[in-house]
Formats: C-alpha cells, structure tokens, sequence
C-alpha cells in the first residue's frame, strides 16, 4: 500500500482531485462591482445534505436596504434575466439562502452566475454578479 500511495503522489495525485473536492466543500464566487455601484463580495456555496447554502457577503452597499440576489443562468457577460434559483435579499452587506433541493451539481449542469440587484425597485441596475465556476 505504501509503495502505490508514493507513486501517486509522485505523478501528482494529491492535486488531481481539486475537482471532485469542489462538489464537497464550499465554493468561493468572487463577485465584482457593476454599473460603477462600488459593490463588491464573494458568495460562499456550500453543501448542505442533498442541498446547498449560499451566503452572500458584499461591502459598499446602502445601508438597511433589502438588495434582492438570485442565481441566473449565464454569465455576467451574458446575463439570462430570469433568474434560475431566488436567494435571501442581501441587506446591509449580507444575506443566506438554504436551498434544500438545489445540489453542487446542478450549479454546473450549464453556466450560472449570482446577480445582485441595487433594489426590488430597480431590479433593472445590476450592482455586483460572480459566475459559478468550479
């Protein structure tokens, strides 16, 4: 057993299973200011039994109101603006959504980005998105 644990860590096993280890633990989203709204944060996605937890942390933001944030399909670039899964509104910097039916996996079944909207009424002014990727 030892000499088959040296050989793969001698080609390199240790750092192959960076993708397998993705649907396991939690994802870090990075997500960048838009339309010069000076919000920017990450999302932290984690497992949660057959579902996930998403924590949205964003700085810059206004204080005491309610950013709603969803996961949409696509990308930031390339924005669907029907969102795929509703998450918690962000308010004052944070918000965390449980989504008991929504796996690690069905994140990656096509591309997904997390959007922050400055407000429920200008839902159309984007202020920070971060694509999902593993």
């Amino acid at each position: 057993m030892h000499k088959l644990a040296l050989s793969l860590a001698l080609l390199g096993f240790a750092a192959a299973p960076a993708f397998a280890s993705t649907m396991h633990h939690e994802l870090k989203i990075e997500l960048a200011a838009q339309n010069n709204s000076g919000e920017t944060g990450y999302a932290l996605i984690k497992p949660m039994g057959k579902g996930i937890e998403v924590t949205v942390h964003l700085k810059g933001g206004p204080k005491g109101v309610a950013q709603p944030d969803h996961i949409h399909p696509g990308t930031c670039a390339n924005l669907n603006p029907v969102p795929k899964y509703p998450l918690e509104n962000v308010v004052d910097g944070k918000s965390v959504t449980k989504l008991p039916s929504v796996s690690m996996d069905d994140l990656f079944k096509e591309p997904m980005a997390i959007n922050v909207h400055e407000s429920a009424q200008d839902m159309k002014k984007y202020v920070a998105c971060g694509d999902i990727k593993k």
